[in-house]
């Protein structure tokens, strides 16, 4: 089953060639997407996965489990029908990302293709992905609307109820984020993506260690245009609280790279090794300060694990 929620160009001359490459992402993709059966605790939950690589890891999101226990079991569905048993790798909670892995992957097992979520600009078109209860699988087209503080993808192309932990794909069919569900009802809902990069960047931490850890200096934010991000909360006793940080600070770069605006900045703390001391610049009354912050992993933090 095929749902695809296309948006009209204007005439039917100019909808037909989207409609053309929707169809095509559509065939590309739907091999790596999958579907989970999780039972545990008494709870059975339907969800979406993206097939990491051949090994079987397959990406998910980790309100998936809500409910069911790490120790559930876990049962993939791919898109030829075949029923697979699979275990839990990992998941991480700071970001919702969890790994799966099936027991004994086929040889034919078909992995995504990964973008670059850094470059999904607001306004290009995507699909999301999904395994929804009662379909083969489903397509809903959108666009991406916006890019939020925290640096989700914001999308309108709608994620129905068991699509979450599919895939937001571009038009040349790469994975650029994993879905999650904003609303939900009978019709679903609109949705929101994590972005790849990030997804990845863990998932390979879970596989290879078995966690996540996550750089963290301790600031809430919000975007002031083009002149930097704008501290709104500093946490107690965290590194940006001990730099001398204050809200009403305007940061406007880090490690001598400008950070224009929130999403830039998270990212450039997310490439932070643990334990780096990076410096960062901003402004305070209309005079420019500079300060040298640690950078800590927030799972290690004491009640003070809040914003970036």
């Amino acid at each position: 089953m095929c749902a695809l929620g296309l948006v009209l160009l204007g005439t039917t001359a100019a909808a037909e060639p989207a409609e053309r490459s929707f169809a095509a992402v559509a065939r590309a993709i739907a091999p790596a997407v999958v579907r989970l059966d999780v039972a545990g605790n008494g709870r059975e939950i339907t969800a979406s996965g993206v097939v990491l690589d051949t090994r079987g890891n397959v990406l998910t999101t980790g309100r998936s489990f809500d409910g069911a226990g790490t120790g559930a079991s876990v049962q993939v569905t791919l898109t030829d029908g075949r029923r697979l048993p699979a275990e839990m790798v990992g998941m991480d909670p700071a970001t919702d990302v969890a790994v799966v892995r099936l027991m004994a992957p086929p040889n034919d097992l078909s992995a995504a293709r990964f973008g670059d979520s850094d470059d999904a600009t607001v306004g290009d078109w995507v699909l999301s992905v999904g395994r929804a209860p009662g379909t083969e699988q489903s397509f809903a087209a959108g666009i991406i609307s916006a890019r939020s503080p925290g640096d989700l993808l914001l999308t309108d192309a709608q994620v129905r109820v068991g699509d979450a932990g599919g895939a937001l794909v571009d038009l040349e069919g790469q994975v650029v984020g994993l879905t999650t569900l904003i609303g939900g009802g009978a019709g679903g809902g609109h949705g929101r993506a994590l972005p790849i990069n990030r997804v990845r960047r863990v998932a390979q931490a879970i596989v290879m260690e078995g966690h996540a850890s996550h750089p963290f200096i301790g600031v809430a934010l919000r975007e002031r245009g083009a002149e930097g991000a704008v501290v709104t909360r500093v946490g107690r006793d965290t590194p940006a609280a001990r730099a001398g940080l204050r809200p009403g600070d305007v940061i406007t770069a880090v490690g001598g790279l400008d950070a224009p605006a929130p999403a830039e900045l998270v990212t450039l703390i997310e490439r932070q090794p643990i334990g780096a001391r990076v410096a960062v610049a901003f402004t305070r009354g209309g005079h420019d300060h500079r300060v040298i912050v640690s950078v800590e992993d927030i799972n290690l933090m004491s009640g003070a694990a809040l914003g970036l």
